[in-house]
């Protein structure tokens, strides 16, 4: 029986890619096997790239300083970086250097950082100031700014947010609504109870919804002017006109002694999100379980969630945008 090494190079990696659907693991496997191997599988070891760390994210620019036929490859990316102490500086420089090999290729991405100073920004804001003309999903946990209007992300289609902890994720819609024309999903996980309910009513143009920028508690976002000066404003929000479906996942209680026991202001929080199920356009709107079905366990948006819900995409499934045990419109 012939060896698998001598498989022409065409039909062994064509092999390889139909094994290789996971975080990159498989591809790496493969190719320590053998020379032969290695060869094969080279465009499958860097299509998939998930890092846990900024030190490893360094690596990886360095190796695409030395090597940049291999950053052609890159098209998924998920990069977490969980250390309480972040240098936010050195982050940014590394991320704008990344974005200039992979973001022409790139079709998913995930940053998740939990490091919450502020200084945090400007990390996430190398996202929306680099071009991904092929981004489709993109999915921003942490402390993120709000994305301004000149986004260069013609071929979004899902976005997520995860994790705000101090602005109004919803500050997001017009923004992404007027630099993104192929959106039709987006998500919301609530990580504070900031009121969505006055935006997203508006958004979808409901009767009585308000039209009073103030009562929405947007946060304004950032623009250039002709002059070279950075101004801000508040956006009325939009929602995207092909959009197929808005998921809203809320914000966990602050604390929760035994099952149900939640304060009356985090019950009224969640009796305005149920209220928007009977509203909205039909199944244009849906609503996650604050908690999971069994024992009423806070479940939050960790790295491993998100990872698990990044791979299942890439596989064909619905992760981050299943509405099973959903509310919906």
């Amino acid at each position: 029986m012939p060896s698998f090494s001598f498989l022409p190079p065409e039909i062994a990696f064509m092999v390889f890619q139909a094994a290789c659907s996971d975080d990159g693991s498989t591809a790496r496997s493969l190719a320590s096997v053998s020379r032969s191997f290695y060869v094969s599988a080279l465009p499958l070891i860097y299509r998939v790239v998930a890092i846990h760390d900024l030190d490893r994210v360094k690596m990886l620019v360095e190796h695409f300083e030395r090597d940049p036929i291999h950053a052609t490859y890159v098209q998924h990316v998920f990069l977490a970086e969980r250390s309480p102490r972040l240098d936010c500086a050195a982050f940014e420089t590394t991320l704008r250097a990344l974005w200039g090999f992979v973001s022409s290729t790139v079709r998913s991405l995930v940053l998740h950082v939990r490091y919450r100073d502020i200084s945090v920004h400007k990390a996430f804001r190398t996202v929306f100031d680099a071009s991904f003309p092929c981004l489709t999903d993109l999915v921003l946990c942490g402390d993120h700014p709000l994305p301004g209007m000149n986004l260069s992300m013609p071929a979004l289609k899902r976005f997520h947010t995860a994790g705000l902890p101090r602005r109004n994720a919803a500050g997001c819609f017009a923004p992404l609504s007027a630099s993104c024309p192929e959106l039709s999903h987006i998500r919301i996980s609530m990580r504070s109870e900031n009121n969505i309910t006055y935006a997203i009513s508006a958004a979808f143009n409901l009767p009585d919804a308000p039209t009073d920028i103030e009562r929405m508690c947007l946060d304004p976002i950032s623009i250039a002017v002709p002059d070279g000066e950075v101004t801000t404003y508040t956006p009325f929000p939009t929602l995207p006109v092909g959009l197929v479906l808005l998921v809203v996942k809320p914000a966990p209680p602050p604390m929760t002694l035994f099952a149900r026991a939640t304060s009356m202001f985090y019950n009224q929080y969640l009796k305005q999100l149920d209220a928007l199920v009977g509203v909205c356009p039909k199944g244009k709107f849906a609503l996650l379980p604050a908690f999971k079905r069994s024992m009423w366990d806070i479940e939050g948006y960790d790295v491993d969630l998100a990872k698990r819900d990044w791979v299942d995409c890439m596989r064909g499934g619905s992760g981050a945008w299943s509405t099973e045990g959903a509310k919906s419109s």
